[in-house]
């Protein structure tokens, strides 16, 4: 039941979003039917009987401007949350940043998504300090513009004095992407207190302590771009990853914070901030339950498409939220849903995962 509930959630929603209420199909129509040639009305009143039906032709010509003003509501909107998060911003800052001279720190950039940011920012020419608690892996030695730097980034000593090593080294980081992250499906009952304080270490706790270490060079120049990887479950609860969709609620809630305060309280726009939000990602993180998610009709993405979306997000030189995919951006109205809605999703969501937890 779930699977057929989500496949046509995800059709209504793309049926909706790109062909009825998108302002390129319905102002063109609306034009033809009310202004346009009246040779071409001719023919596709000919066409199409029910135009011939002044009483119906009314009836879709109203149904056709509704349709226009929200499309275009909805085409605003997204502009604006684009301006917003950009700092209110237009556009990008590109004349601000020369790759060439750049400086990134990737957390937990030796696999997976992380491995494969630094190799995008490696191609556009930035120098890349790989941060890791696993050794450089084969695929990433050899560069000239990557350094690895063994760290503990739940040890704020140790992330200090890595800090301190990258500047004295490589100079002042101008990009950090905080990428490292945990997960496991178990239930909250079954959660060990060991695992408890890793998984908000690693997923959490860590954002502050490199943002502390990196952030007061930035605003003494007023530049640089934080992006905080987090997660569909930073609005979605999911059974059996209680503990992970609240690092990611909290992440997130941080990454939101971080981003008034460099603006109201360190006066820094010039600093971007950028949250990533992918849906599953096929990675070892969720290969236990990998054969549930299919079953139920979820998308999984490739790690080489989320950290493509980093990559092209820090090229872009603006502050954002993206979606992936990015019809999954209503997610983020979910808690303004009715909960009827809300506790469906989540019940379909919590089916992925339940049957790899154990009773």
């Amino acid at each position: 039941m779930s699977n057929t509930v989500q496949r046509l959630s995800n059709l209504i929603s793309l049926t909706v979003n790109n062909i009825a209420l998108n302002p390129i199909l319905a102002a063109p129509l609306l034009f033809i039917l009310t202004k346009g040639p009246p040779q071409f009305q001719e023919h596709l009143f000919k066409r199409v009987a029910a135009l011939r039906d002044p009483e119906k032709l009314a009836k879709i010509v109203k149904g056709l401007k509704w349709l226009l003003a929200l499309g275009l509501v909805g085409s605003a909107n997204k502009q604006l949350n684009k301006i917003a998060l950009n700092a209110w911003r237009l556009r990008g800052q590109k004349k601000k940043w020369d790759w060439n001279k750049e400086i990134a720190v990737v957390t937990g950039g030796c696999s997976g998504i992380g491995l494969l940011v630094v190799k995008g920012l490696v191609r556009k020419n930035v120098k890349v300090a790989v941060l890791d608690i696993q050794q450089l892996p084969v695929a990433l030695q050899g560069y000239a513009n990557i350094k690895f730097f063994a760290c503990d980034i739940t040890d704020a000593t140790a992330v200090n004095t890595t800090a301190e090593r990258i500047r004295a080294t490589m100079g002042s980081p101008t990009i950090l992407v905080n990428n490292a992250g945990i997960a496991n499906a178990h239930s909250i009952l079954e959660t060990s207190d060991e695992w408890l304080r890793k998984i908000f270490d690693v997923n959490l706790l860590s954002n502050f302590t490199t943002v502390k270490a990196f952030l007061p060079d930035m605003i003494a120049n007023n530049k640089g771009h934080i992006v905080t990887v987090a997660s569909l479950a930073s609005f979605i609860a999911v059974a059996g990853m209680v503990d992970y969709s609240a690092t990611k609620a909290g992440v997130l809630a941080f990454h939101e914070g971080l981003n008034q305060e460099l603006k109201n309280h360190y006066k820094a726009p010039g600093i971007l901030t950028s949250s990533i939000h992918p849906n599953w990602v096929r990675t070892p993180l969720i290969q236990s339950w990998e054969k549930e998610l299919r079953k139920t009709g979820s998308a999984l993405l490739e790690p080489q498409q989320v950290a493509d979306a980093v990559v092209n997000q820090i090229a872009s030189c603006s502050g954002g939220q993206v979606f992936l995919p990015s019809n999954s951006a209503k997610i983020g109205a979910l808690r303004g849903w009715p909960n009827w809605i809300q506790e469906g999703i989540r019940d379909g969501t919590s089916a992925s995962v339940l049957p790899n937890v154990a009773k």
